[in-house]
């Protein structure tokens, strides 16, 4: 045998080795990426929760997520059909856009422009008729005005949108005409986003003149009740935005964005930047901050017909119960014809009208309407808060799981009850809701509460005479 024979198995080994190699490494490295992932997912703090029952903080706002916003559907009037499930929802304020281009306000432009609210008056009455206020995004531009007739485009001439702000207000503000106060006024929606004109603070497409001009016809609305006029309404809460807003020198009443966050927890932290951002500006501190759309995707998911939605939004409330935002407003009201994985809280009336769970998550939380107690404990995926009222106790607690697989037996304590008996009752949305009786001698009392995926829940302690 030749030195070519015997080396012929070696090089043929090798070959299939490296072939084995290119095949299964990719696999290999898949499985090790997994296997992190399910490791990382799997890292985090259980909850240990004790309530404090005598140290009592500031009151709680109950009113704050009683917002909606309704997207653009359909060019009609999309509340009215669903208005007696919209008013079990006791909402505050209700938000529409697209009210140039879907309701027909604006014909021609300059000396020749005519305006005609009839269609859009009968959206707003709709959202009065519910016992909530107009938040009217002012978008899009009126194709008879814009360049090139497209709704998302500036106008040919800025002073005829100065003019078709002014009438807006005018007639839905003005003492003379629709008489309605305390109305919010959004200069556009999503102004960042591409399908809405890709705006920048810069340049031929310039929010801040696209506001200017906005500001100018609001300043010119006379005898009317007072409004609020703000923005931007961008797709995210953006230093640039807000700083460019806040020094522009033009009229701003509140600050507005959406946040579609898939971690509750960064809610808490926008705030906390919001804050450190308007340091500079002492004016605007204390003016109203709206989120004016949340969820926890913009994309349309069949996880918004679900409990994952109503456990994500009870954690968002959690995390803006104590120094939030003035309003945060729940996108959206009803889905659109058709549609299967829609936004709504309330399914399309060709579709029955079906109420999803997250609809029923609002009433649940009124019910720790109170004086906000201190709470420690907190963990990585159950969090909660505590109120008093009338002397009942309450505690809720959310356990929301992106991953929608995290289960967690919670220990629970009370202290500094007052020695007695006591009726405890334990109510989750969605599942039982039970009493019983118990003696509690030395003020404290213990409970562990098992939590599956996505359960929201109200532990509540009542002391019997």
């Amino acid at each position: 045998m030749n030195i070519l024979e015997r080396n012929a198995p070696q090089k043929i080994t090798s070959l299939i080795s490296f072939l084995a190699a290119l095949v299964f490494l990719p696999l290999l490295l898949f499985a090790a990426y997994q296997s992190v992932t399910l490791i990382t997912r799997a890292v985090g703090t259980p909850a240990n929760i004790v309530v404090d029952t005598k140290a009592v903080l500031e009151p709680i706002k109950t009113d704050f997520y009683h917002a909606f916003a309704q997207g653009g559907e359909e060019s009609e009037d999309m509340i009215a059909p669903v208005l007696t499930e919209v008013k079990g929802l006791r909402p505050k304020f209700i938000r529409i856009d697209h009210l140039y281009d879907y309701y027909s306000v604006v014909q021609g432009s300059g000396g020749g422009m005519s305006f005609d609210f009839s269609r859009l008056d009968a959206a707003v009455n709709t959202i009065l008729a519910s016992g909530a206020k107009p938040v009217l995004a002012l978008s899009y531009m009126p194709a008879s005005i814009a360049q090139g007739g497209s709704v998302i485009n500036p106008p040919n001439d800025w002073n005829d949108w100065a003019t078709v702000v002014e009438k807006t207000i005018q007639h839905y503000s003005g003492k003379g005409e629709k008489n309605l106060g305390g109305v919010y006024y959004e200069v556009w929606n999503e102004p960042d986003l591409a399908s809405f004109g890709s705006w920048k603070l810069s340049g031929d497409k310039n929010y801040l003149t696209l506001y200017k001009y906005a500001a100018d016809g609001a300043k010119r609305v006379q005898n009317a009740n007072w409004f609020y006029f703000g923005g931007p309404a961008t797709t995210g809460l953006y230093k640039n935005w807000i700083m460019a807003l806040a020094s522009s020198g033009s009229r701003v009443d509140f600050f507005s964005w959406h946040s579609y966050l898939p971690d509750p927890k960064r809610y808490a932290t926008d705030q906390e930047n919001f804050i450190t951002w308007m340091l500079p500006y002492p004016w605007h501190t204390l003016k109203p901050t709206l989120i004016t759309e949340f969820g926890f995707t913009g994309d349309k998911s069949t996880l918004y017909n679900s409990t994952y939605a109503a456990a994500y939004t009870a954690a968002v409330i959690r995390q803006l119960i104590s120094g939030g935002a003035s309003y945060i407003f729940s996108f959206e009201l009803k889905d659109g014809p058709g549609q299967t994985n829609g936004w709504g809280l309330v399914g399309h009336q060709n579709a029955g009208k079906k109420l999803k769970p997250r609809y029923h998550v609002y009433a649940f939380i009124d019910q720790m309407a109170g004086s906000r107690l201190q709470v420690t404990g907190e963990g990585t995926w159950v969090t909660g808060f505590a109120s008093v009222k009338d002397k009942i106790i309450r505690l809720l607690l959310v356990n929301f799981d992106r991953s929608g697989s995290h289960v967690e037996t919670v220990p629970i304590k009370f202290t500094n009850l007052d020695p007695g008996n006591y009726t405890v009752r334990q109510h989750f949305l969605f599942g039982t809701d039970t009493k019983t009786q118990q003696t509690i001698p030395d003020g404290v009392f213990e409970q562990k509460l098992y939590m599956s995926t996505q359960t929201v829940a109200i532990l509540e302690l009542t002391k019997t005479e």
